[in-house]
């Protein structure tokens, strides 16, 4: 993935709509115009929104870049360490 459309799609869709309508001010049909029509611009509301909710994923989101180091990393990422972690996964 290499759009930051893309990027905020993924960790949206990761957050779940409950969520996203939950903790955010911004409402379902935003997020379900955001999530499913992919002809929709994503507005820096929602990559603020997003970027409280998961701060760790703030850097990836906007550069696509991970820095381990100083705790921003990917959902990739976390999921490989995860399964690492866990020899029986995957």
């Amino acid at each position: 993935m290499s759009a930051i459309d893309d990027r905020v799609r993924t960790v949206a869709s990761m957050a779940g709509m409950d969520r996203l309508v939950r903790e955010t001010p911004i409402g379902s049909n935003r997020w379900r115009t955001v999530l499913y029509n992919k002809e929709v611009r994503i507005s820096t509301v929602e990559v603020e929104e997003l970027s409280r909710l998961y701060p760790h994923y703030r850097w990836w989101m906007i550069s696509g870049e991970i820095a381990p180091e100083m705790g921003q990393t990917s959902p990739a990422y976390d999921e490989a360490n995860q399964n690492l972690s866990n020899p029986n996964a995957g």
